[in-house]
């Protein structure tokens, strides 16, 4: 039976990196309340100095917990991650501004730091760092309600997550009445440092390293429902190494650098010579692929993602072009002839626009897989399930041995919302439930 090298969900593992997260968010409180410490200068005062150690150790560490690192990745998914990552941004707001606030309300002395005249570059920078935080809470928690662009949104988040962390360790040295001797100011820097090396890595680094084993274009499929699948072949070396149900991110047109960059799920099998890639002509970038001709260049970053194959019968709810992975999945089963049970809830607008509907047929007949087609706009002569896929249609398929199911989603957001709480009603847990949504903002 085939089985993915990438790890199941445990509590084990999640509270590991939990308890990771939150002793390097301490690590400057620490540094600065460890040793050496002034004179205590009253409870509110050392309660706003604490927030704003708190604040910049959490700010830090979101740089670690941003979905890109691999050896973090598998212990949640992409998918928790990203989701950990926007809510702890709303704390970290919250200690970022009660840092200044509770210390203007203690002594209005503080209110210095953010006078031109006394210090101009050091009021432009907090005033700037303040703003810049309330930008990138609210441009990643509504970006789409506000219209901002992916690309511009990427660029954004990373500019200013990188000054304000800047700002941050400078005005914590700048300061220096809890960084008061080399070590600490060495320790307390170098640790800041080390998490904006990170942006570096990101933006620099990985793709310097991607730009050393660029793709090309071998062929451009059209598919139903104005869909299109690129074929990638690598131009020299072996091709990326993936697991069925994993992602990668693409650029095409331009160079690794660029803020291009967009994620799409592998609907290829690892088992295949090239890699395949699926996607509805929606935004700027797939109604370009149309116009992509074989033997143009494409850089990709990856594998990423836990939604993998386990040892574990598979039950599928997906919607549109969102069946990409488990197509990769059912393709990988089919090669290895892996009979193991499958249950696809395949949600569409009508028969005519169902991506892969012919291979599904196939793969029904070859593998021990049952293929349930909802409707949104069914014909008179349609005899299945019509409507929108739902708690009840869920409830209607989910099989008695339910328990021994892994579970993965993939579609529109709404309906993964509807999938995942339908199954946790019916008591299926967290642990047995993927789910890989790409609105990674």
């Amino acid at each position: 039976m085939y089985q993915s090298r990438i790890p199941s969900y445990s509590y084990r593992r999640g509270f590991l990196w939990l308890f990771i997260f939150f002793v390097l968010a301490l690590i400057p409180l620490f540094i600065g309340y460890g040793w050496n410490v002034p004179s205590y200068r009253g409870f509110w005062e050392e309660l706003g100095v604490s927030m704003g150690f708190v604040g910049l150790g959490l700010f830090a560490v979101q740089f670690l917990f941003s979905g890109r690192i691999r050896q973090i990745a598998p212990a949640f998914g992409v998918d928790n991650i990203v989701q950990f990552h926007k809510e702890i941004g709303v704390i970290v707001l919250l200690f970022g501004m009660a840092h200044p606030v509770i210390l203007l309300v203690v002594d209005s002395a503080y209110w210095g730091y953010f006078d031109p005249n006394e210090n101009l570059p050091r009021a432009l920078a907090l005033g700037a760092a303040s703003i810049g935080m309330v930008l990138l809470l609210v441009s990643s928690l509504w970006r789409s309600l506000i219209g901002l662009s992916y690309e511009l949104w990427r660029l954004l988040h990373g500019v200013l997550g990188s000054l304000i962390l800047f700002v941050g360790i400078v005005h914590a040295l700048q300061v220096g009445h809890y960084l008061n001797d080399l070590v600490k100011m060495l320790l307390f820097g170098g640790y800041l440092a080390g998490f904006l090396y990170l942006f570096v890595h990101s933006r620099l680094v990985r793709p310097f390293q991607n730009s050393k084993q660029p793709y090309a274009i071998a062929e451009v499929i059209p598919e139903k429902d104005d869909c299109y699948t690129l074929r990638l072949r690598p131009r020299t070396g072996e091709r990326m190494h993936y697991e069925p149900g994993q992602f990668l991110w693409i650029t095409i047109h331009s160079s690794p650098f660029s803020t291009q960059q967009h994620p799409f799920s592998f609907s290829s099998s690892p088992l295949e010579p090239l890699i395949a890639i699926t996607a509805k002509r929606l935004g700027d970038f797939t109604r370009s692929w149309i116009q992509l001709e074989s033997g143009q260049t494409a850089f990709l970053e990856g594998p990423y993602g836990s939604f993998t194959l386990k040892d574990r019968p598979c039950f599928f709810v997906v919607g549109g072009i969102g069946v990409t992975p488990a197509i990769s999945i059912l393709r990988t089963l089919a090669i290895r002839g892996d009979t193991r049970q499958c249950i696809l809830l395949y949600g569409n607008e009508s028969w005519k626009k169902i991506p892969f509907r012919e291979e599904l047929a196939e793969l029904e007949a070859a593998l021990h897989l049952q293929v349930v087609h909802v409707l949104r706009e069914p014909d008179e002569a349609w005899q299945g399930e019509c409507g929108l896929i739902d708690e009840r249609l869920i409830d209607t398929y989910l099989p008695e041995n339910k328990n021994s199911f892994d579970y993965f989603i993939c579609g529109p957001e709404p309906m993964m919302d509807v999938a995942e709480l339908a199954l946790r009603h019916q008591g299926v847990t967290w642990k047995q439930i993927y789910a890989e949504r790409f609105d990674l903002a």
